[in-house]
């Protein structure tokens, strides 16, 4: 993708932050789909996610699908949502632990 594409879709992108939001609700289990969802507009300095995505990316914090209940020490789950396709590109750890 050429340097006037990426512009214009950080600009004018075809998939929203409303829209990115939604798809990532649409993703999670229903017991969790009702707390809050963090979206990013680029990817956080103190994620570790190593995949180049060809497109803009919305990044969605998302709690991770368990019923465990307890507390526990772990990574940040993370799904990732193209700007252009809306599709979803990447749905796991964060790498933020640590």
């Amino acid at each position: 993708m050429n340097w006037f594409e990426q512009v214009k879709v950080l600009l004018f992108p075809p998939v929203t932050r409303r829209m990115a939001l939604d798809i990532a609700r649409q993703a999670l289990a229903q017991s969790v789909a009702s707390e809050p969802l963090i979206c990013h507009p680029r990817k956080p300095a103190d994620f570790n996610i190593y995949a180049g995505f060809r497109e803009p990316c919305w990044w969605v914090q998302v709690p991770w699908n368990d019923d465990s209940g307890q507390p526990v020490l772990r990574s940040s789950r993370v799904i990732v949502i193209g700007r252009q396709s809306g599709k979803i590109l990447y749905d796991g750890s964060a790498g933020d632990e640590g």
